[in-house]
């Protein structure tokens, strides 16, 4: 029987077990009632210039979220890994 499963490239590379949602610190930027970034790191004692964050980018219309977007890098250059 054929399988149905198949790994997927995460933003160019295979899965690494911090993408499997194991993270002991987790930011929010400004606040958590409707953050424009949430950051996660695996690392509880990382610092914000440290390049590894696993960085969620919120796009809102009026209250509603649209469009989620994922990067990986520093949380005090979140703003730059986004287009």
């Amino acid at each position: 029987m054929a399988s149905t499963y198949k790994m997927e490239f995460l933003n160019g590379r295979p899965p690494q077990p911090i993408d499997l949602g194991w993270f002991c610190y987790i930011q929010f930027y400004p606040d958590d009632s409707a953050p424009d970034y949430i950051g996660l790191n695996v690392d509880n004692a990382a610092t914000d210039i440290e390049s590894t964050w696993k960085v969620y980018k919120f796009t809102y219309v009026g209250s509603a979220v649209t469009k989620i977007q994922l990067a990986y890098g520093s949380w005090t250059g979140r703003a730059a890994l986004f287009p």
